[in-house]
C-alpha cells in the first residue's frame, strides 16, 4: 500500500514539512535539490523498514512451516512414510493456494487504493499548496512564469523522453495515408534491393509484386483500424496540451532545453540564454564571426578536396562515395545550448549540432577508421566503463598494492573539446599512427587522412541566432571524428604520468576527459606532481580530487582501512528520471531500464548492503516514473531468478554469499563497451583466419561476421496500436516466400519511435 502513495504523488504530510526546514538562503535550484534529496533519502529509510517488516513475517512463517514439517516427518513404518509424503504433498499445495489467494487479494486492495488516491490527486492538485516533490519536476528559473500548473506537472511528470501515444490517430485520413505510404516506402526500400542483390530477383518479378501489395494492405488496415474513444481522447487532449504549451513558449520568448546531467526539462528567458552563450564564447575565444553564410564555400571545399584525393588514387572509389556530400541532403551546423541548473548561475554547455554538414561524411568516416586503432592500442590505459575500473581494482587488491593509507584520485579536464589546439592536434595525429605502424590505413596514406582531419577541424562552421560562426579551437562536440582526435592528443599528453604510475605499481586511467589513479605517496607529493601535470599543456587544466573516497563515472570508489569497497555512485545534478511507463515505447524498452539498473547495481556494489539499497533506489525511481508496483515486482523476480531463486515474496538476496556469486557472474560477462570496442577491433581485421585474436571476445565477433549476411533488418514507427505490426509482418514474409530459397533468410523488424516532448517543444536553432 505504501507503494500506492508513492506512485500516485499522495506522500504522507509530514514530508511537507520539511520544506520549511531547509536554509532558504540558498539560491532556488539548490535549495530545492536539497530538500528533494532529503525526502527521497527518508523514503528510502522508509522502504527499508517496510522490507525488513516483511522478512521478519516471511522468516516466522518458515520457521514455523519448519517445526511443523519436523513434526510430522517422524515415520515409524514405510506405509506411514508414505502417508506423510501425501499430507505433506497437499499441505504445500494448500499453502501455495493461500499465499496466491492473499496475494490476490492484496492486489485488489492495491487497485481500489490506486484509484481512490489517483482520484484525490486530480481533484486537489491544483488546489494543492506547491511544495517541493521527490518526483522529478521541470526546473523553472523564471520568477512569474506564463505557463499554468497543468502545462508545468505535464512537463514534469512526463520528461524529455516521453513520446505521446498513437500520434497519428489524431490527424486525418489523408495524412495517415500519407505516413503509411512512407513506412511502406521505407521498408520496401530495404527489401527489394535486399532480394535483387542477394537473390538475383527481379524487382519487377510477381513474388516481390504480391509481398508490396500485401504489406500495403497490412499497413492500410493497421493505420486506418478504429480505436477505443479512451485512447483517441487521450491522443487529442496531450496533442491539445502540447501545442499550448508550444505557443505559451513562442508567445513569452521563452527557452526550453533539457538540463545537461539530470535529463530533465528547464525553462529559462531565450534573452538569458543568448548573454551566457555570449560570455562563453568571449571565454574560450575558439570562434569568430563570419560576415556571410559558409555553407557552399565549404560544401566546394569539401567536394573538391574528395575529388582531388581520389583522382590520385589516395581513396578508393566506396570510401570517396562514402564522405561525398549530398548537394539536396547539407544543412549549416547549428549550436546550440545546455543548461547546468546543478551549478552557481546555471552556465551552459555547447553542443554543435553538424549531423548535415558537409564534413560530416568525412568526420564519421575518420571515426571509424582511427577508433578501433585507438581501441586496440591504447586499451590498457583507457578505461572504458565502470566494470573496467572494477576489474583493475580488483587486480590492484590482489597483488597487494592496495595499503590502508593508498590514496584516490579522479581528475576533470576542463573544456576538452574545445581547447584542442588543432594543428598540434594533426601532428600528435600523425605521430600516433607512426609510432604504431601505420603508414596506410585501409589503403589510405597518412597524409590523405590528415588532409581529410584538417578539413574537419578547419572547417567547423555553424549558425547561431541567425549568425555565422567558425570554431578556430578545439573540435565540435557532436562531431564523431572529435572523440577520436581527442582520445588520440590525450595519449600524447599522458605519456609521462602513464610512464610514472607504471613504474610504482599504480593504476592509471583514463575515460576521455575523467582520469583515475593510485598512488601510495604522501598527499603532498601526490598535489606536486599532478600540479606539474597542469603544465604539460596551457590548453589542460586538471581539477583533482584525491582522497581515501572518490566518484569516478558511475561508481564511488572508497578505501577504509585497506579494505576496498565499490557502491554506485550518483552525481549530485542526477535526478531519478527514466522513460515514463506510459510513455508509448515499445514494451522492451521499459523492460530493458529495469534490468540494466539492477545489473549495473549488483556489479556496481560490492557488498550487500550497498546493493540493497541502490535496489531500493532504483524502485523508487520506478515508482516516480510511473510503473505500477506489480510490473516491478515481476521484472525483480524474472531478473533475479535468471541466475538463483529468491523468495517468492520479498523478492530479495538476503544472503551475502548468494550476492557475491551472484556479481561474480555478472562481472564475468563482457558489458555492452566491451561488445561495441571487440566489434570495431573485428572490423578492421580484412582476411580473419581461424584463431587470428587473442582476443576471445574480438574472435566472436569475427566468427559471426558471417552469420549476420543473411540477415535482412527493416524498421517500422512504433505505435501504442501497431504493437502487432511485428507479427503480421513476420507471418506476411513466411507466408509469401515458404517454397523459396528467401526463407533462409532472417527477417529482423526494428522499431524507431515517434517524435517525444523533446522533439515536439525544444527548438534548438
Amino acid at each position: 500500500m505504501f507503494e500506492q502513495h508513492i506512485l500516485c504523488h499522495k506522500l504522507p504530510k509530514s514530508y511537507d514539512s520539511i520544506d520549511a526546514d531547509v536554509n532558504r538562503e540558498q539560491c532556488i535550484n539548490k535549495r530545492n535539490k536539497t530538500i528533494q534529496a532529503l525526502k527521497r533519502r527518508m523514503l528510502n529509510v522508509e522502504v527499508e523498514q517496510y522490507e525488513i517488516e516483511i522478512q521478519h513475517y516471511e522468516h516466522s512463517y518458515q520457521q514455523g512451516l519448519n517445526a511443523l514439517y519436523s513434526q510430522i516427518t517422524n515415520p515409524t513404518s514405510s506405509d506411514h512414510k508414505c502417508q506423510v509424503h501425501i499430507v505433506l504433498h497437499f499441505m504445500k499445495s494448500y499453502f501455495n493456494h493461500r499465499t496466491n489467494l492473499l496475494i490476490r487479494q492484496i492486489r485488489y486492495k492495491e487497485s481500489c487504493l490506486h484509484v481512490k488516491l489517483l482520484s484525490h490527486h486530480r481533484r486537489h492538485s491544483l488546489l494543492k499548496k506547491k511544495t517541493i516533490d521527490v518526483y522529478p519536476q521541470i526546473i523553472v528559473d523564471i520568477p512569474k512564469v506564463s505557463l499554468n500548473r497543468v502545462q508545468l506537472d505535464y512537463l514534469s511528470r512526463n520528461g524529455p523522453n516521453y513520446v505521446r501515444p498513437n500520434q497519428t490517430y489524431v490527424y486525418s485520413c489523408k495524412y495517415r495515408q500519407k505516413r503509411m505510404n512512407q513506412e511502406y516506402n521505407r521498408m520496401l526500400d530495404v527489401i527489394v534491393p535486399y532480394l535483387v542483390r542477394v537473390h538475383y530477383m527481379s524487382n519487377t518479378s510477381t513474388i516481390i509484386k504480391t509481398f508490396s501489395q500485401e504489406l500495403a494492405t497490412c499497413l492500410y488496415e493497421r493505420y486506418m483500424a478504429p480505436m477505443s474513444y479512451l485512447h483517441m481522447d487521450r491522443a487529442r487532449q496531450e496533442l491539445k496540451l502540447v501545442k499550448s504549451i508550444q505557443h505559451r513558449l513562442n508567445k513569452s520568448k521563452y527557452t526550453l532545453r533539457v538540463t545537461d546531467k539530470s535529463g530533465i526539462f528547464h525553462i529559462g528567458r531565450a534573452i538569458d540564454y543568448e548573454h551566457k552563450g555570449e560570455a562563453y564564447r568571449q571565454k574560450t575565444r575558439a570562434y569568430v564571426e563570419l560576415e556571410s553564410d559558409p555553407l557552399w564555400t565549404v560544401f566546394d571545399k569539401v567536394i573538391h578536396l574528395l575529388n582531388d584525393l581520389r583522382s590520385k588514387k589516395h581513396i578508393l572509389a566506396w570510401q570517396h562515395e562514402k564522405m561525398m556530400p549530398k548537394r539536396d541532403k547539407v544543412a549549416l551546423a547549428y549550436l546550440y545550448f545546455l543548461p547546468k541548473p546543478h551549478k552557481e548561475g546555471t552556465p551552459l554547455r555547447p553542443i554543435v549540432s553538424s549531423m548535415k554538414t558537409p564534413t560530416t561524411g568525412i568526420s564519421k568516416f575518420l571515426d571509424k577508421l582511427l577508433r578501433p586503432l585507438f581501441d586496440k592500442h591504447v586499451r590498457s590505459t583507457t578505461i572504458i566503463d565502470s566494470v573496467d575500473l572494477i576489474h583493475r581494482l580488483e587486480a590492484y587488491v590482489s597483488n597487494g598494492y592496495l595499503k590502508p593509507t593508498t590514496y584516490l584520485c579522479t581528475f576533470d579536464i576542463t573544456d576538452l573539446y574545445t581547447m584542442l589546439p588543432q594543428e598540434e592536434s594533426l601532428n600528435i595525429l600523425t605521430e600516433f599512427l607512426l609510432e604504431h605502424g601505420y603508414h596506410k590505413v585501409k589503403g589510405i596514406a597518412i597524409d590523405a587522412i590528415r588532409k581529410l582531419a584538417r578539413i574537419v577541424l578547419t572547417e567547423n562552421v555553424f549558425v547561431y541566432n541567425n549568425k555565422f560562426y567558425r570554431q578556430i579551437l578545439g573540435g565540435a562536440m557532436g562531431s564523431a571524428f572529435t572523440l577520436t582526435l581527442a582520445n588520440i592528443f590525450m595519449w600524447k599528453w599522458e605519456k609521462e604520468l602513464v610512464r610514472r604510475q607504471a613504474a610504482s605499481n599504480e593504476i592509471y586511467g583514463r575515460y576521455i576527459d575523467d582520469i583515475f589513479i593510485t598512488s601510495n605517496e604522501s598527499l603532498d607529493t601526490i598535489n606536486e606532481w599532478l600540479e606539474q601535470a597542469n603544465y604539460f599543456h596551457s590548453n589542460i587544466k586538471l581539477v583533482r580530487q584525491i582522497g581515501k573516497s572518490v566518484p569516478f563515472l558511475d561508481i564511488l570508489v572508497e578505501n577504509n582501512n585497506g579494505l576496498l569497497t565499490t557502491s554506485v555512485y550518483h552525481k549530485e545534478a542526477a535526478e531519478p528520471y527514466i522513460v515514463p511507463f506510459n510513455s508509448d515505447h515499445p514494451r522492451h524498452v521499459l523492460r530493458d531500464v529495469i534490468d540494466n539498473a539492477l545489473l549495473r547495481a549488483v556489479r556496481c556494489s560490492s557488498t550487500l548492503s550497498a546493493f540493497n539499497h541502490e535496489r531500493r533506489s532504483i524502485k523508487l525511481m520506478l515508482l516516480y516514473n510511473g510503473y505500477p508496483p506489480r510490473y516491478i515486482s515481476s521484472r525483480f523476480m524474472k531478473f533475479f531468478t535468471k541466475y538463483q531463486p529468491t523468495s517468492t515474496v520479498s523478492l530479495l538476496i538476503d544472503k551475502e554469499n548468494d550476492f557475491v556469486a551472484l556479481r561474480c557472474e555478472l562481472l564475468n560477462k563482457p558489458t555492452v563497451s566491451e561488445h561495441q570496442i571487440a566489434s570495431r577491433i573485428a572490423k578492421t581485421i580484412e582476411h580473419p583466419q581461424k584463431d587470428t585474436t587473442e582476443n576471445p571476445l574480438v574472435q566472436s565477433k569475427l566468427d559471426k561476421k558471417s552469420k549476420w549476411l543473411n540477415n535482412l533488418i527493416i524498421h517500422y514507427t512504433h505505435e501504442k496500436r501497431l504493437q502487432s505490426f511485428k507479427t503480421d509482418i513476420h507471418f506476411l514474409w513466411n507466408k509469401t516466400f515458404e517454397k523459396t530459397p528467401v526463407i533462409t533468410t532472417r527477417l529482423l523488424v526494428g522499431n524507431r519511435n515517434s517524435p517525444n516532448l523533446t522533439q515536439d517543444l525544444v527548438h534548438r536553432r
